[in-house]
């Protein structure tokens, strides 16, 4: 197992050498190299009772190490010669680059490749397969998908808030974290996993690339999901730092407002939604709050958040905000609501 490690880490090694970045190499020493034997130990060999989840270059399993700690398993699919590693390189890549509580970790990681006996031309040959397995912290409730609902019921103003905002400060330390910004490509809910306190972290960076974020380029091929991407990259693919702002704002939209989010926004202007948005919520805050400062304070944070959300979705790319502004908005709001909670206990111990 040894010497398999060791040509797995050079074969690893080959792919983030042009970066020399020093965090990278650190976090390639500190992840596990799994052999496909333990993978298949742990995932009761990938069954259908360990999957948790499907994307389209892979299966996620839920898996047990031998240390007893819970880790997800994702499989990568077997397709093209070529196009395979390539996308383990890009996504292996992107989370060597990652270091931040609201960006899923790597925790191990299985590059594996053996000779498989097949019959061609009634003669036996040697067929080459390779496995490809990346290994990432285990996150107890699932996607966000899983999550969203309407304003009546489900998660709380603050869960969803706080789920906003930590989608929000992943973003920004994509795409302001680095010379070169990463682009998620695919932002939806089900790519946004939650922990054991409901705190968010972006994963699935398979269709992540590196950008210049000064300036719009125009793509050959289309990545990503329908619906939560913007008029300008599907009929004219253009992808710009814009692009994840419109899925931003989609997301955002259906954690405020569950599912049909997008749907009703669409069947009315926007201050008409705005203001429907706003209404329910109030009418859940008040079970809460009752009349009082606070109330206002929490009801403008949900007017504030439903607007940032219609601005990202903007048609025109320019009038979409950055990442920065919308995260400076939403601080206003917080340093509001504790300005209040400061005031409320200092009368309480007067």
């Amino acid at each position: 197992m040894g010497l398999l490690c060791s040509l797995i880490y050079s074969f690893l090694r080959v792919f983030i050498c042009t970066s020399r970045d020093s965090n990278m190499a650190r976090k390639l020493q500190n992840a596990a190299c799994l052999t496909m034997r333990v993978l298949q130990q742990i995932t009761d060999n990938f069954s259908e009772k360990r999957k948790i989840g499907q994307g389209a270059y892979g299966t996620v399993y839920k898996g047990v190490h031998v240390s007893g700690e819970e880790i997800a398993v994702k499989l990568l699919h077997n397709n093209l010669h070529g196009t395979d590693d390539e996308q383990f390189k890009r996504e292996f890549e992107n989370l060597m680059r990652l270091d931040h509580h609201n960006i899923v970790q790597l925790v191990g990681y299985c590059y594996e490749t053996h000779h498989k006996p097949m019959l061609h031309n009634e003669e036996t040959i040697y067929a080459e397969e390779t496995n490809r397995v990346l290994c990432f912290e285990y996150m107890r409730n699932g996607s966000l998908q899983k999550h969203i609902s309407e304003e009546c019921d489900g998660l709380d103003w603050n869960t969803r808030y706080e789920i906003h905002k930590g989608t929000c400060e992943g973003l920004k330390y994509l795409h302001e974290g680095f010379k070169e910004p990463i682009y998620h490509m695919d932002l939806k809910p089900d790519n946004i996993l939650l922990d054991e306190n409901m705190m968010p972290k972006l994963a699935d960076f398979g269709l992540s690339k590196l950008y210049d974020g000064e300036q719009s380029m125009i793509t050959q091929s289309l990545a990503g999901t329908i619906g939560y991407l913007p008029p300008e990259y599907l009929f004219e693919h253009v992808v710009s730092k814009k692009l994840y702002i419109f899925s931003l704002g989609v997301v955002v939209t259906k954690i405020i407002t569950g599912p049909r989010g997008p749907t009703r926004r669409a069947e009315m202007t926007h201050q008409e939604f705005t203001n429907q948005v706003h209404v329910n919520w109030r009418k859940r805050l008040q079970e809460t709050w009752h009349a009082s400062r606070q109330l206002e304070a929490y009801c403008n944070q949900v007017k504030i958040c439903i607007e940032i959300a219609l601005t990202c979705m903007e048609n025109d790319r320019h009038k979409r905000p950055t990442i920065v502004d919308i995260i400076h908005k939403l601080n206003q709001t917080e340093t509001v609501i504790k300005e209040l909670k400061n005031d409320q206990a200092y009368r309480w111990t007067r």
